[in-house]
């Protein structure tokens, strides 16, 4: 399935190589189902790759534990390549949850949950939407609730002002500007 989104043998190879290597044709199948576009389908593969070679040199083919996961989001020193390294996690431990030790938070372990079903109860019922428009705007809920969570720690949502509002969409406009940055040097950036 990789040969959907990447052409060149070398690139092919290398995404298959790593501590997740093995498990890359499905997450590009998971991405492709999900209905992600190519090139944002790409750069999740990249992020992962990355991962995945810095996984191998310390575990090789061993499940990958929590401190690999910590010593790698460790390396990126802003919030935004972390941000984006910890959502390409995700999808590769709902994917491949054997290539790691311990399991992935349910949707019972989420706080959230809840509010999200909730939230998407209503996009469906009141305002009609299809299921596939619904998952993007539940997204951007998931991520919005992730920004607050991470930036006002131990809030409730009935704390939420205007102006916490106004920096979340900040935060996404600056991360818009970073990947739009990034795609315009996308074969420059990503060599995978």
């Amino acid at each position: 399935m990789l040969e959907f989104y990447f052409s060149y043998g070398g690139v092919l190879k290398r995404l298959r190589s790593g501590a997740l290597g093995g498990e890359m044709d499905r997450l590009a199948e998971h991405f492709f189902i999900l209905g992600y576009k190519q090139a944002s389908a790409k750069i999740y593969l990249s992020r992962i790759a990355r991962f995945s070679q810095f996984a191998a040199a310390r575990c090789g083919l061993m499940p990958i534990s929590q401190d690999v996961i910590d010593s790698y989001l460790r390396t990126f020193t802003t919030d935004t390549p972390r941000i984006g390294a910890v959502s390409a996690l995700g999808h590769a431990r709902r994917v491949a949850p054997e290539r790691f030790i311990g399991s992935v938070p349910s949707v019972e372990d989420d706080p959230d949950a809840p509010l999200l079903a909730s939230f998407s109860d209503y996009l469906h019922k009141v305002r009609g939407l299809e299921p596939k428009t619904r998952e993007g705007v539940l997204l951007g809920g998931r991520r919005f609730l992730d920004w607050f969570h991470h930036h006002h720690p131990g809030q409730d949502l009935v704390a939420l002002t205007a102006e916490h509002v106004l920096a979340a969409v900040e935060h996404r406009l600056s991360l818009s500007a970073t990947l739009g940055h990034d795609r315009r040097n996308f074969g420059a950036t990503t060599a995978w």
